[in-house]
């Protein structure tokens, strides 16, 4: 067995697949230390086989590289004590060293290049996962604009009267019992609320129903009211006025005021009573 040949076929084989082991290991740096999301996750699957694979080649060519090394030294020692002429070791090449600066060069545009593949997937991520949740925001509000007319029309004729009477305490029970009754028969159990208008000094007062509580004068409440002088937000004071006027608005996502919260998917319908809108029933989805 020729082990001149043996070393430099294995020497060769363990340089080309330590190459391949330094790639996976910079690969492995910028995946785990940097958090740079450069690859698919398929191929980031097949990355850390090939990786593994090369590296557990790269030890069984060093290994023969090793023994072959040991016997081509062991030969060298017997040639020499027999007096032959060894031959001289090729001076340290110069192609060696621009090798290593090309390496360098090659790894820090490869780093530059992760960089820039990181951001773009990270940027096309950020924009899927937008248009994902606009697309989902849309679908629940289209389902709950759909639900509205069949809400409205649930309210009975003494209902949208008590509304018009800003909801007296005898009776806001079939009220509430209306507004639970909403909210576990409809998909998603959105949450639902009233506003209708109320007495002097308030401008409004939103109710939102509840089991039978007792309250501290020993009273039996059936709707937690929250009353409001005026509304905190000019927009959403303008809108109100506009919807108790009879108007059908579309508030811009992302709007969040005291009744009108369009950060989640929400629609509401007119409750009117002899033709004026005595009350705004709002679908918020959870």
């Amino acid at each position: 067995m020729d082990h001149r040949k043996a070393l430099k076929f294995s020497t060769d084989r363990a340089l080309g697949l330590l190459v391949l082991a330094c790639i996976g290991i910079l690969l492995w740096v910028v995946d785990e230390v940097l958090m740079w999301d450069i690859l698919p996750d398929w191929l980031e699957s097949c990355a850390v086989a090939a990786v593994i694979v090369a590296g557990t080649l790269t030890a069984f060519c060093f290994a023969a590289s090793f023994m072959c090394s040991a016997a081509v030294a062991a030969e060298s020692l017997a040639a020499g004590a027999a007096g032959e002429a060894l031959p001289r070791p090729r001076p340290y090449s110069r192609k060696i060293q621009a090798g290593i600066v090309a390496l360098g060069l090659l790894a820090g545009l490869s780093l530059y290049g992760f960089h820039r593949i990181d951001v773009l997937r990270a940027r096309r991520a950020v924009e899927a996962s937008r248009a994902e949740d606009a697309r989902k925001y849309n679908k629940t509000r289209d389902e709950l604009k759909a639900r509205i007319p069949d809400v409205v029309q649930a309210f009975t004729p003494d209902m949208v009267a008590e509304m018009a009477r800003r909801i007296e305490p005898e009776g806001e029970k079939a009220i509430a019992d209306m507004l639970l009754a909403i909210q576990s028969s409809s998909p998603g159990n959105p949450a639902v609320t009233l506003m209708v208008k109320a007495a002097p000094p308030y401008a409004y007062q939103i109710a939102r129903g509840h089991g039978a509580r007792r309250d501290l004068a020993g009273q039996v409440t059936y709707l937690d009211r929250t009353p409001l002088i005026d509304l905190p937000s000019v927009w959403e004071r303008d809108t109100v006025a506009a919807i108790f006027k009879g108007a059908e608005l579309d508030v811009p996502h992302g709007r969040s005021g005291a009744f009108i919260d369009t950060r989640r998917p929400c629609a509401w319908g007119l409750i009117r009573h002899e033709g004026d809108v005595v009350g705004v029933v709002m679908l918020r989805s959870n």
